[in-house]
């Protein structure tokens, strides 16, 4: 076994937040605002919304530094196997729950133990890679994943993996949806659905990770309130309502920077950015020319220019600062309207209609694309591509939905929009490998519900290589097999811009997600 898990770093935020001499001091309530509300709580379930809201209750066996290198934090140290597929973790012996309960294998194991059960659910990419824990001695941990997993340290220091009590996972597990009990900074208060979610301090904290302040965290409380009006969310920000303001939207980044009366701090999120995802178990997209004819009939740029008012960069089927971005990428997206005519003519949409879209066999080319009816930047994008599509004779139908996740469970769509980020080029077999593709009694992540046997078989070399150029090869050589099978379309990378009141100081950046960290953050006195 080795001690650590090499892996490419992602960039580092953006920042305007200055740093501040003076000593920090104690007290107040940081409110943060926030686009989504969580459905639910759960780490262990949820992939949605979620994270943007847990991390303040919850610790991670480990901390993602962004440079390749991780540092204790549960987990005093570890082990990995030369295959990628055994990780050892010794823990910390001083540290207990919320509810007063001790941290030790037990309870990490139980944590596992609830991914692993597939009554629970979890649609997480360490449920996926079916971990087994064993207790090795109190305070020892072994955990076997099913298969290799070299980005496996990244996963589990995200805040989808933040510890939650064995009490609680074993003796109450339907509060896991309504409130946590974790190790973290903060202890849960209360959550007003559709308003706010706040936490209280944890007086008894005083195990962080190195880097930050040793002790409690400095503010008193912290109160999430959930604005997903785009307007509303920037308003809390000129308006002081809100100290933070996460994900300023697009058509405000320009001048938000530009303002000397913020701070900011903007990170490229790595992964798979918002795509189109093709449902090839429905027609039209089970005919891989039309999949094709989309994927380069489609001007990705104009359409992400234009829905994000030049905020957002087009990406390929990463984005440029996932670990293990193929740089010199060779099969990169063109924009050709002249081949992707070729190609659905050679598909045999040839034929036009009297409102000019291609027919067929006497059947329109038709899909349809839903998404939530309250993600402006979505409809805005989506809007584009039906204006676009319409140029290819392809008829696009959008409808807002307020069951969007349900979708992905239930294949009711022709296309569908996501959005994945992961410090993790791992996240290319989560959206795209066979072995995460729904089978009626599990939730798979595979959107296209395409299996592609070249694709898997890279894949599955690149998540068993413990060297980090040897898992860049790999992941490099997907991303050349993507384009020819086209499952989805990939739009853009989104920016992730937070917006910070000049009085508020330390806040820092969570690097396993992306997104803030607030422990060291603190407010200065009028």
């Amino acid at each position: 076994m080795v001690a650590c898990s090499e892996k490419s770093a992602p960039s580092a935020p953006e920042s305007t937040v200055k740093t501040d001499s003076a000593s920090p001091t104690r007290g107040g309530q940081l409110v943060v605002a926030l686009r989504a509300e969580p459905a639910q709580l759960n780490p262990l379930v949820d992939q949605g919304s979620g994270a943007h809201s847990v991390r303040p209750a919850l610790d991670s066996l480990v901390w993602d530094n962004g440079d390749g290198t991780y540092e204790p934090w549960l987990a005093t140290s570890w082990e990995v196997s030369d295959d990628a597929s055994t990780y050892v973790f010794h823990l910390r012996k001083d540290v207990k729950f919320h509810d007063g309960t001790p941290l030790n294998a037990e309870a990490v194991k139980a944590n596992f133990d609830y991914v692993l059960n597939p009554a629970n659910k979890s649609t997480g990419s360490t449920a996926k890679l079916k971990p087994v824990a064993t207790v090795v001695d109190e305070y020892t941990l072994s955990v076997k994943l099913a298969t290799p997993e070299s980005s496996f340290l990244t996963l589990i220091a995200a805040p989808y993996f933040g510890i939650l009590s064995k009490a609680q996972l074993e003796n109450d597990p339907k509060s896991l949806a309504t409130k946590l009990i974790g190790t973290g900074p903060f202890k849960f208060d209360n959550w007003v659905k559709g308003q706010s979610l706040t936490y209280v301090r944890n007086d008894d904290y005083n195990w962080a990770p190195a880097k930050f302040h040793r002790g409690t965290a400095y503010v008193d409380s912290i109160k999430y309130v959930f604005l997903p009006e785009d307007q509303t969310r920037y308003n809390a920000l000129a308006t002081k309502e809100a100290q933070v303001v996460d994900y300023v939207p697009p058509e405000y980044a320009k001048q938000t920077k530009a303002s000397t009366d913020y701070q900011t701090q903007e990170f490229l999120l790595p992964g798979v950015g918002y795509s189109l995802h093709l449902n090839t178990r429905r027609p039209p997209f089970d005919q891989k020319e039309v999949r094709q004819a989309l994927l380069h009939g489609l001007n990705r740029a104009e359409i992400v220019a234009s829905a994000t008012f030049g905020a957002y960069p087009t990406q390929e089927y990463l984005a440029s600062t996932t670990p293990d971005f193929a740089k010199n990428l060779k099969n990169k997206i063109s924009y050709d309207p002249d081949l992707a005519a070729r190609l659905l003519d050679k598909a045999g949409w040839s034929q036009r209609d009297s409102e000019g879209y291609r027919v067929k066999d006497g059947q329109r080319l038709s899909s349809f694309v839903p998404y939530a009816d309250n993600d402006q930047l979505a409809q805005r994008t989506l809007e584009q591509v039906q204006i676009d599509a319409r140029k290819l004779g392809f008829e696009i139908q959008l409808q807002p939905v307020t069951d969007l996740p349900e979708r992905l469970y239930n294949g009711n769509y022709g296309l569908l929009g996501s959005f994945q980020s992961e410090a993790t080029g791992m996240q290319l077999w989560r959206l795209y490998g066979s072995d995460n593709i729904s089978d009626g009694s599990t939730v798979g992540s595979n959107a296209s519900f395409l299996r592609i046997p070249e694709l898997d078989a890279v894949l599955a070399k690149a998540r068993a290589a413990g060297k980090a150029e040897d898992r860049a090869k790999y992941y490099a050589e997907a991303q050349e097999i993507l384009p020819e099978y086209a499952p989805s379309v990939p739009l853009y990378s989104r920016a992730r811009l937070i917006a910070v009141q000049k009085n508020v100081h330390g806040v820092t950046w969570d690097n396993a997600w992306p997104q803030p960290f607030l422990f060291d953050a603190w407010i200065a006195q009028p």
